[in-house]
């Protein structure tokens, strides 16, 4: 049984499950961990096979992607608030006029 468990194992196990949960989380800093969690994998499956020149590179980049992904994230938070925002200045309040002559505003939802 302890002959499974070994470097190159943990390091696939640690690959599979970060991008599982970069698949299947909603989350974009859930996203995030699951993506660290799979460049640990790879950087330990890059150190198993001793390429330890490939190793020291991926050291130095991983934190640097990551920084770049967490960027991004706000970005795309940033661009989709602004929509909306620009979305709510779009009327949508729906004015019905009633009956006994007096205007009544109802949200667009309710007004169908």
């Amino acid at each position: 049984m302890l002959e499974l468990i070994n470097m190159t194992t943990i390091s696939i196990a640690l690959m599979i499950i970060g991008a599982v949960g970069v698949v299947l989380l909603t989350k974009p800093l859930d996203k995030v961990i699951m993506v660290s969690v799979l460049e640990a994998g790879l950087f330990l499956a890059i150190a198993t096979f001793k390429y330890l020149d490939v190793a020291f590179l991926t050291a130095m980049l991983d934190p640097l992607s990551i920084i770049v992904f967490l960027i991004a994230l706000t970005k795309i938070y940033n661009v989709r608030k602004s929509k909306m925002e620009d979305y709510s200045t779009i009327d949508n309040l729906e004015i019905i006029k009633e009956n006994d002559g007096e205007l009544n505003e109802r949200p667009f939802k309710e007004a169908r």
